[in-house]
């Protein structure tokens, strides 16, 4: 099957299909953001054109050119179906990654794709990956630089790929239950189901959007495609410093507004700050108030446990907090019991330890990270253990079971049935 027939392309507008026929729902949204690639749009269109003539695409530009890259591409709209959306200065806030944001809202397809405008992805890959998601029944495709058979060689020089594989690290560490399926959390090259970023609050900052639809999208099963990434065939690189810079502040805001990852790291800063509250307290203790130094030590644990305890409401698990005056001492109990045993398994360890010989420091390392982990297990599994969920079928007939009149004998076969 051709290619269908091309949407009219108009400037500052998502294009609308032609008035009284259906609208059209391509199977593949290529989401194109562009700045400036007049030079490169015409060979990518041809070989997006070549790559993907037999099945029913779309291609969707973004631009925020300030040359007549919108010009050449409305000039294509005759060889693909093209939709242009053209972004004002004052609507280019954000940049490349705000644009794909839009692109991906606006694409129609039942799978979207994001692909580069200056041929550093190749099109033809984009075959591959959409039989790769049909095929295996995967939300995520992700184009790989870093799996066998892939390759980096078209980053700019050995700062650059520096670079890029140490964000790559970073990313990896700070979010692996997120991106431990993924060789290259970085790749600007990904396809994905519709269903993916339906919902998902996405606020990405920088260039790194695959981390922020993996860290915030709903997704189960990704698979990853090798390619070798191009040196660009025309244009300027809009990588940089600056985009470094950005880089780290999207860590960082993935970081503390995303509750259910990293929390392992968050509660070891917290913990870290807690260290420093202690010692605080401790001296104040005694140089201060002048107390006897078992005073001093359990006033120093006491502003710690609760300095920890606040922090990790507000940061580790704000997503599991109970609101509240109540809520709040129920569970500030609870993690009071919680670092108590803390203590507790810190003093058992660091004192079996130094009775088998280990030096001081070496027990007093393994009964801090003894008493670290007892802590989090505790606070996770107990202080701040997630809500249990009843199955919706059996909420249901038990609250039709409590109120008869709420519901009829077809409302409960049907979720009974369900």
């Amino acid at each position: 099957m051709g290619a269908p027939t091309p949407h009219a392309v108009h400037a500052g507008t998502v294009a609308e299909s032609q008035a009284g026929s259906a609208p059209f729902r391509p199977l593949l949204s290529v989401i194109v953001p562009t700045f400036n690639e007049r030079d490169n749009v015409p060979a990518l269109v041809e070989r997006l054109s070549a790559a993907l003539e037999s099945i029913e695409y779309e291609i969707v530009f973004v631009d925020d050119s300030t040359d007549d890259t919108p010009q050449v591409i409305a000039g294509l709209r005759s060889a693909a179906p093209i939709r242009l959306i053209h972004r004002e200065a004052d609507d280019r806030a954000g940049g490349l990654t705000t644009a794909l944001v839009r692109g991906l809202r606006e694409g129609t397809g039942r799978y979207v794709a994001s692909i580069d405008a200056d041929l550093q992805h190749p099109p033809e890959k984009l075959r591959e990956m959409l039989d790769a998601a049909r095929t295996s029944g995967a939300d995520v495709v992700v184009a790989s630089r870093y799996r066998a058979g892939g390759s980096a060689r078209g980053l700019s020089g050995p700062a650059r790929r520096a670079i890029s594989i140490a964000s790559k690290w970073l990313s990896k560490v700070l979010f692996y239950e997120r991106l431990q399926h993924t060789s290259d959390p970085g790749s600007g090259f990904f396809l994905l189901r519709r269903g993916v970023i339906d919902g998902a609050a996405l606020r990405p900052v920088g260039y790194k959007m695959l981390t922020e639809i993996l860290v915030r999208g709903t997704w189960h099963r990704l698979v990853e495609v090798p390619y070798r990434f191009e040196a660009r065939s025309g244009g300027q690189s809009k990588a940089g410093f600056r985009q470094g810079v950005q880089y780290l502040q999207h860590t960082a805001r993935i970081f503390i507004e995303v509750p259910h990852v990293a929390r392992a790291w968050k509660f070891g800063f917290v913990g870290a700050t807690g260290v420093v509250v202690n010692l605080a307290f401790l001296w104040s203790g005694l140089s201060l108030l002048s107390l006897a130094p078992l005073a001093a030590w359990a006033l120093g644990v006491e502003a710690s446990i609760l300095s920890n305890y606040g922090l990790n409401r507000s940061l580790t698990w704000r997503d599991r907090r109970q609101d509240g005056v109540s809520g709040w001492l129920t569970q500030g109990a609870s993690y009071h019991a919680t670092s108590v045993a803390g203590i507790a398994a810190n003093f058992v360890v660091f004192g079996a330890a130094s009775l088998l010989g280990a030096v001081t420091f070496a027990a007093a390392v393994a009964g801090l990270a003894s008493g670290t982990a007892m802590n989090f297990i505790g606070a996770s599994r107990l202080t701040f253990a997630p809500a249990r969920r009843v199955p919706i079928g059996i909420a249901r007939v038990a609250a039709l079971r409590r109120a008869p009149e709420a519901g009829s004998t077809a409302d409960l076969a049907e979720e009974k049935a369900a």
